[in-house]
């Protein structure tokens, strides 16, 4: 197949993002960047940009010892948090602004960049975030003469670039050729103030990317078959992006402050401000990108890392780890004890963990015997549960648990088992096969008069001793087109990490990285042709969390570092940073074990016993006093919105809930209506009834009585509940069709600005009147085409006001109720930018619409009562040698790795790509670490973190081994999201299935043997094709198929936002039998409850039996499917009706039976929709309904008119790879 040309460009995004000295921007351009890629022919030449000093807090001497407390979390009351902003930028030393200004048109190089970071200036509305257009504006003009592409400032949205080569990719998608450099200057980081400088200085190196140098990279070739796919992922451009799916790599760089407070300054951590300015006339060179050690960097045995405690002391410098022998090596072929590699190295590679060794099984007399037939699959759930085999590390994500994963110490894997068959094994009533074994062995007797099996002939021909060591090693293989059940019946268990010495590593539900496995150089990154990335759920419900309050919260002086189970001390009194690795002295208050409460080991700590932990920051990490939590509603008011009866329930669930809003005395809450006009509420004290007042003049918005339109909550809790009650009836005959949601925001700006909150809109119908005002641009005739347009937003006016909002600390969430066009694509920006969330209802009516009424209270209750953060910030650091260049989610970046959160709540997900900058050949792990800065609602700021750790790899079979196919998906999924707006529709699709055809052919590249008809797959990526087929079939991406655009966009952002667990419900739905639920593995809570367990099938209507009963999970609503002839005492056992056409479909929930079968399926259904945040109501179907088609259409395994179905996807990747 030839390549598609207009995938030649590289999934690269840049957002222009300069300040303008403070200066809101006069006019906007195009950015010619965002069209086409065949079209973008622009080059790019990095700039020279500069690195604040790290401004480090003066220390905190002990001033007693506060008792360390584990709290329960959902005890907790939060209220509203001060002020998180980061300082006022210095200004950048080596940029020089040009004679004249410079548009996109020219090539860019650091002799035209301006500085982009004004001083002392902060009256500038779009300091802080994006304001050129969302690649729709026609009149854009370049900041300050600067190419908006090469400074730190605002794109409209992820724009294609052009790649940089030199930087490592992050996806496993083809290299366009490699571009040219622009040479520049060295990048300079100021040092800290107290810190001393460092000890060594490096020669000026050769800019790529943000001012840091990197070396010229081997191109990778391009797989062939399908157009070139995502592209480069680690091409990282030349300023920081700032739109919620993108940002640059990190840096010491602070922002502009857009806190009330303008005088006070942040260092570049969460929220800690230095009183004294930063020098800014020490430097620190930092040393070429990948280059070797003896470019700046110490010799090797300075930069060994250890994981074992040594107490000794420190080397010159701090900034290293200190001298350390590299271990022998050894030679894989050897004869040692243990399990046997299946290979050899004619180079002896250093392991970076303790190797698996034992004998060549080449030389073995015994390689190729099959396994005789009494001989039992071993077991892979856990990977050492064989005690005869030691385990492969001492090492463990968790105490508690046993190592899951092992390394194979060859790069070649075993030999594939022999399939002569091009059909898979294929049996209606066959279950999928458990985790256990993947071979499909047949459950039922063998067939034949003698017993011969042919099919059981040819699996077990395949098996050999080798292959049970393999799956133990973490580096079986599976030839995926022998059975199509790949599918386990069980929920996919995350993979855990395994390192060495054990120590508790962070749970999957709150960080997962795409590869537990971190490949050690970026070629070996390239090779392995998979993406590179973190997916983080920071603010999770948890049952309870360990909150330390200390005077003193122990940091890396260096890197800022929260201290944490994988730092090493180097004696009683000293740590080693596990990221940058300088030796920090331990406070005195440290030494105490609050557990015990005595002095003695730090290791002891709760912080070093928790990869999650919550501080309760000191006043240092606060600017202001805390605010109160404040809440106002937007409610829409104009005919449409009353004619879907939204506001009686709104009313309703508000006057449910008014006592369970999160917050202490001081919370306020106000409300303003609109429709043609705006109308606002007096509930101040003293009245007796609430007034409304009406501002008719939407143009130039006004508060009419600013002092009584917010009003304390329990103070005026009769006057709110009078207004809840009556405000149904007051709008009962409106007859007015326009909506101005622009003018409203604008009110609630003005209102809000003072104390920052949350702003709740509820929109039924197309903003059509006053500022902001929007016209209907989908085209019903092209819901179904292969290109969509108009994906994304018509203009910036929601996307500017959103960036005001973040800076004064205001989230904005839209409830978005109704039946036709409202341009999402447009409208979500006010949530996107200000860290707000998007909740759609298609069809919202209060009598045809009841599934999206009882889901819309369902989910306005949790809305209303979860617990919230207010003014958060965000940080994700990591070793040094990695940079986070991407960031995917709802938020905004204020510097270059600082996310701005107005709001953090629990039911929100981020996800971030890494690149691999410097070799980690002498690293035996690599850690990340997310800060969340928030302020509770009892008025305390906390600092939540959580630390990952994983381990280093040298071999490209151990990198594939240790893939999470899930998490993959997850970053893969939010990658196309990003592509599909800056590219086409075609084009992220075409790179979905490179993603397969890319990562299976490496795969049989590194295989010894090949077999003919085979599609090989390592286990860890045996569900890769399934999950990425199903997002082929996804509403977001789908075409053939006819899919409103409002819906689309919707789906886009949903996968942009919602955390791994919930994704990947969302992606692939979970399809269970429930016509014969039994206790069997079924769950035995603490009150007796027994929740039972069916198997999970995979979506394909061969699994539906016409006599039996099928629940879909799909996250939003659980579907029961019902087949035509099921047994009439299911139907009486459970619907109390005598058959099954009898049932009725519009239950909204089963009846309470006192049979087995109706309190089993009770329980079941109940207990799923516990496992999400927002409600999923149920809804039955009938094999003979008229909604059929809804349930159908999640069969994602079946052929479709325009889709491959699974199994003939498989045989299309195969074609694609043996091209």
């Amino acid at each position: 197949m030839s390549q598609n040309p207009n995938l030649s460009q590289p999934f690269m995004y840049q957002n222009a993002y300069s300040p303008n000295n403070g200066q809101p921007p006069t006019s906007l351009n195009p950015n010619p960047m965002n069209g086409p890629p065949s079209q973008n022919t622009q080059k790019f030449s990095p700039g020279n940009l500069g690195v604040s000093p790290a401004r480090m807090p003066q220390p905190i001497p002990p001033q007693g010892m506060s008792p360390y407390t584990a709290q329960n979390y959902y005890a907790s009351n939060y209220s509203r948090p001060p002020s998180s902003t980061e300082p006022p930028m210095k200004p950048l030393q080596n940029l020089v602004p040009p004679p004249g200004g410079t548009n996109l048109s020219q090539s860019a190089s650091p002799k035209n960049l301006a500085s982009p970071f004004p001083v002392e200036k902060q009256n500038s509305p779009y300091q802080n975030g994006p304001f050129s257009p969302f690649n729709n504006s026609n009149s854009e003009q370049n900041l300050n003469g600067a190419d908006p592409s090469q400074v730190n400032g605002i794109g409209a949205t992820n724009r294609l670039m052009q790649p940089n080569q030199n930087m490592p990719p992050l996806s496993p998608w083809a290299q366009p050729p490699r571009m040219p450099l622009t040479p520049g200057q060295p990048n300079q980081k100021l040092s800290g103030e107290g810190m001393p400088p460092p000890p060594t200085s490096v020669p000026p190196q050769s800019l790529a990317v943000d001012g840091k140098a990197v070396p010229t990279l081997s191109q990778v070739p391009s797989s062939s078959g399908l157009p070139m796919p995502f592209g480069n992922q680690a091409t990282n451009s030349s300023s920081p992006q700032v739109t919620p799916g993108t940002s640059q790599p990190p840096s010491a760089r602070s922002s502009r402050n857009p806190s009330p407070i303008a005088s006070q300054r942040y260092d570049y951590m969460e929220g800690q401000f230095s009183n004294k300015p930063s020098p800014s006339n020490s430097s620190l060179n930092l040393p070429s990108i990948g280059a070797s050690s003896n470019s700046g960097m110490p010799p090797p045995n300075q930069r060994n890392l250890s994981d074992s405690r040594q107490f000794t002391s420190p080397q010159a410098s701090n900034l290293y780890p200190p001298n350390m022998p590299y271990p022998p090596n050894s030679t894989p072929g050897s004869l040692q004890p243990g399990p046997p590699p299946v290979g050899s190295q004619s180079t002896p590679v250093r392991p970076r963990y303790p190797q698996q060794v034992g004998y060549n099984q080449s030389a073995s007399p015994y390689a190729s015997l099959g396994q005789p037939n009494n001989m039992q699959p071993p077991p892979v759930s856990g990977y050492n549960s064989s005690p005869q085999l030691p385990p492969t590390s001492a090492f463990n994500s968790s105490p508690h648990l046993p190592p899951t994963s092992a390394y194979n110490s060859s790069p070649q894997p075993p030999p594939a088992p022999t399939c002569n068959s091009s059909q898979p094994p294929y049996s209606q009533q066959q279950q999928p096969p458990g985790p256990l074994y993947q071979g499909g062995l047949p459950e039922g007797p063998v067939g034949g008069v003698a017993g011969y099996d042919p099919q059981l002939h040819a699996k077990m021909a395949g098996l050999s001793v080798h292959s049970s060591f393999s799956r133990l090693w973490g580096n079986d293989s599976l030839n995926l087109l022998q059975d199509r059940n790949i599918l386990p019946p069980v929920p996919i268990e995350a993979p855990k990490p395994v390192l060495t010495p054990e120590r508790p590593n962070c749970s999957p539900d709150v960080f997962r990285c795409t590869l537990t496995k971190v490949p050690d150089t970026n070629s070996l990154l390239q090779k392995s042709r998979l993406p590179f990335g973190i997916l983080i759920h920071p603010f999770r419900d948890a049952a309870s969390l360990s909150v330390i309050q200390c005077n003193t919260i122990v940091r890396c002086r260096n890197c800022r570092t929260y201290i944490n189970p994988f730092v090493t001390f180097v004696d009683q009194r000293r740590w080693k940073c596990n990221l940058c690795f300088r030796v920090n002295d331990l406070p005195e208050e440290f030494l105490y074990d609050p557990a015990t409460r005595s002095y003695g080991d730090p290791a002891r700590r709760p912080e070093i016993k928790n990869a999650t932990i919550e501080f309760i920051a000191p006043s240092d990490y606060m600017l202001r006093p805390p605010q109160p939590a404040v809440y106002l509603f937007l409610l829409d008011v104009s005919h449409g919105a009353i004619e879907t009866g939204y506001l009686e329930n709104f009313c309703k669930v508000m006057l449910e809930n008014l006592d369970e809003l999160p917050g202490d005395s001081r919370m306020r809450i106000g409300f303003i209506t609109y429709d043609g006009s705006i109308h606002f509420y007096n509930l101040g004290e003293g009245l007796n009834q609430p007034h409304m007042l009406v501002v008719s003049d939407i143009e130039d918005v006004f508060l009419p009585s600013p002092d009584n339109l917010l009003v304390n909550v329990h103070e005026s809790k009769s006057l709110i509940s009078d207004l809840l009650t009556d405000l149904p009836k007051r709008f009962a005959s409106n007859g007015d069709i326009n909506c101005c949601l622009g003018a409203a925001l604008q009110a609630a700006y003005k209102l809000m600005s003072p104390v920052g909150g949350r702003v709740t809109v509820v929109l039924t119908t197309l903003p059509n009147y006053g500022p902001g005002a929007l016209k209907n641009r989908e085209d019903p005739n092209q819901r179904a085409g292969k290109d969509i347009s108009n994906i994304g937003p018509a203009n910036d006016f929601y996307k500017k006001l959103a960036l005001d909002c973040s800076g004064q600390q205001i989230a904005v969430d839209l409830f978005l109720l109704c039946s036709q066009y409202v341009d999402i694509a447009t409208v979500s920006c006010i949530s996107k930018y200000s860290s707000g969330g998007v909740h759609y209802y298609p069809g919202y009516h209060r009598t045809v619409g009841r599934l999206q009424v009882n889901k819309f209270a369902g989910d306005l209750k949790r809305y209303l009562t979860r617990r919230i953060g207010f003014e958060a910030v965000m940080r994700v650091r990591c070793t040094r040698g990695l940079a986070i260049h991407t960031f995917h989610g709802n938020f905004f970046v204020r510097s270059t790795d600082l996310l701005s959160l107005p709001n953090v709540n629990p039911d929100t997900g981020y996800g971030m790509q890494i690149a691999i900058e410097e070799n980690l050949t002498e690293y035996n792990s690599v850690c990340f670490q997310a800060a969340v800065l928030y302020t509770s609602s009892n008025g305390e700021r906390r600092i939540r973190v959580h630390t990952l750790c994983l381990p280093v790899v040298s071999i490209v079979t151990d990198v594939l081994g240790g893939a999470d196919q899930e998490t993959i998906i997850g970053l893969v999924s939010k990658m196309a999201v990003d592509r599909s707006v800056t590219s086409s529709l075609s084009d992220a699709r075409d790179a979905l299935i490179n993603v397969c055809v890319d990562v299976l052919g490496v795969y049989k590249a590194t295989m010894s043997g090949q077999v003919a008809g085979a599609l090989m797959s390592p286990y860890s990526l045996r569900l890769l094709p399934l999950f990425i087929l199903a997002l082929l079939k996804h509403m977001a991406f789908r075409t053939g198929v006819s899919t409103k655009l409002d819906e689309r966009v919707y789906a886009m952002e949903r996968m942009k936002a919602l955390p791994l667990q919930y994704l990947m419900k969302f992606i692939y739905p979970t399809l269970y039998p429930v016509h014969a639920l039994d206790d069997k593995n079924a769950i035995h809570q603490d009150d007796d409850v027994v929740i039972p367990q069916p198997s999970i099938l995979q979506l394909s209507s061969e699994k539906i039996d016409r006599h039996g009963a099928y629940i879909l999970d799909t996250l939003d609503v659980l579907y029961l499917y019902i087949g035509r002839a099921i047994n009439d005492q299911f139907c009486t056992s459970v619907f109390n009706v005598p058959n099954f056409s009898a049932i009725p479909e519009d239950l909204e929930s089963l009846p309470e039976l006192a049979t087995p079968e109706s309190e089993r399926l009770r329980t079941f259904v109940t207990w799923l929709q516990d496992q999400r945040p927002y409600h999923s109501p149920l809804k039955i179907i009938r094999e003979d309904s008229r909604d059929r088609h809804i349930f159908m259409q999640y069969m994602l395994d079946d052929r479709t008119e325009s889709l491959f179905s699974y199994y003939e996807f498989l045989q299309h990747i195969r074609q694609q790879i043996s091209k």
